[in-house]
């Protein structure tokens, strides 16, 4: 999710985001964009099913039931965001593998045509990828994909990701970007990404110079351990002794399948629930009272509101903004 810690592979990956991150928005944006009403970035859950079993992903582990979120609901979130500025980013992702949903080419065109983004974003790990859903993808108005390909080796695939699919991963995204340079698509802008750490150290640069160039990008990222969800893992994301606030709390929000929303995409285990959009307006959860204790508790110093902040890092990707947002005064 962070930087990746060969510092060579860190780029920007967008222009409001810090180098090799698309979680921790630049300062200057920050200050300039946050909005009391309503968050910058927005996450949607479309399913937490997977068709992958990631030994380094917490999903079996949560309490959360798996489903898919419905139409409606994505349609009513989407119809509200689109009464607010725009979003920096809309992401199709959550705890699983959006393309597993039977409508996420929907979603994302309904999106699209609300204008409720100025980027559309989805990760997605490609197994289930065929011309059908390239086409729908291609026609959805999505403007960017992140392919977590994770691995260079078939046998490292094989191991952390507990399928032998790599090759069919491979074939599946060189399959999406011939369709979309031969149907002349402007987008989606289309990246192979790889986590850096014990696993996989050793063939990081093989995936760098494989996918450079075939890929509009390569994304190089370390690896965390969901606040300590995962064990005996060696956490490469950065880290700091020196703890800041989290300025997440401060312009994204996640909305779960369930319409439970999270503080947070690391929150895995729904332990960060701050409403529910089903009964209750995104604007009024961003403006309510657990939200505005939670940015209280983090600019006093005390990180253990929620249980996913407690063994957190997430935070280390941003920058300690603590005498400006103390200032923002209409968030608290």
């Amino acid at each position: 999710m962070g930087r990746a810690p060969t510092q060579e592979f860190n780029k920007e990956l967008n222009e409001n985001y810090q180098e090799g991150t698309l979680t921790c928005l630049k300062s200057p944006v920050i200050k300039k964009r946050i909005n009391p009403e309503f968050p910058l970035v927005l996450n949607i859950e479309p399913t937490n099913d997977c068709n992958l079993r990631c030994y380094y992903c917490p999903r079996l582990k949560s309490k959360k039931p798996v489903g898919y979120i419905s139409l409606k609901l994505a349609k009513k979130i989407i119809d509200e965001a689109a009464d607010y500025p725009k979003l920096i980013m809309l992401n199709f992702h959550k705890d699983g593998e959006p393309l597993l949903h039977p409508k996420i080419g929907a979603m994302i065109k309904y999106a699209h045509k609300k204008k409720i983004a100025e980027v559309i974003h989805m990760n997605t790990n490609a197994a289930c990828l065929d011309d059908k859903m390239i086409k729908k993808l291609l026609d959805s108005g999505i403007d960017d994909i992140t392919f977590s390909i994770d691995a260079y080796r078939q046998d490292t695939f094989k191991k952390t990701k507990g399928r032998d699919l790599l090759p069919l991963v491979v074939s599946n995204l060189k399959r999406f970007i011939e369709l979309r340079d031969k149907g002349r698509y402007r987008k989606p802008f289309l990246r192979a990404k790889i986590i850096e750490f014990d696993d996989t150290a050793d063939e990081v640069n093989d995936f760098y110079n494989f996918w450079d160039g075939l890929a509009d990008e390569v994304q190089v990222t370390g690896i965390h351990s969901w606040s300590g969800a995962i064990k005996n893992l060696r956490v490469t994301d950065p880290v700091s002794k020196k703890r800041f606030p989290c300025i997440l709390l401060w312009y994204a929000l996640v909305i779960n399948w369930t319409g439970d929303v999270s503080i947070c995409s690391v929150d895995w285990n729904t332990s960060s629930l701050v409403g529910n959009v089903n009964t209750t307006a995104i604007n009024q959860i961003w403006k309510g009272d657990i939200l505005r204790q939670a940015r209280r508790d983090e600019l006093c110093g005390r990180h253990d509101a929620f249980d996913v902040c407690k063994k957190c890092i997430n935070w280390v990707g941003g920058e300690d903004l603590t005498g400006y947002l103390k200032t923002r005064t209409e968030f608290l």
